[in-house]
């Protein structure tokens, strides 16, 4: 199985992601700056991630999916309205950065 961590927002998505041995992880630089000011923990075998919303209330399971992987991209339907915006961020920050370092 491969993993890949993405949408890490905080320091229990990061703990999280090593606990389920992640190959990659997108973080943001200031959740590794949290990481590291708590002095750069990992989860120990106990280790569960709370699936809770900022209110305390429990996040909505994700159905899980049986997919083809074999099958051709074109054949999945990729349009989600979350991964628009976030497409939208990642292309802002990305052209952010590039005005700082011109």
């Amino acid at each position: 199985m491969h993993v890949l961590a993405a949408s890490i927002r905080h320091l229990d998505h990061l703990l999280y992601s090593f606990a389920l041995n992640a190959e990659l992880a997108t973080v943001p630089g200031k959740v590794l700056e949290s990481w590291a000011a708590q002095g750069s923990p990992l989860p120990d075998d106990g280790f569960v991630y709370q699936a809770i919303d900022s209110q305390g209330q429990a996040l909505k399971p994700i159905e899980y999916k049986e997919l083809d992987l074999n099958a051709r991209w074109e054949s999945f339907d990729l349009r989600h309205e979350l991964t628009r915006k976030g497409i939208q961020k990642f292309v802002a920050d990305y052209e952010s950065t590039l005005r700082k370092s011109a």
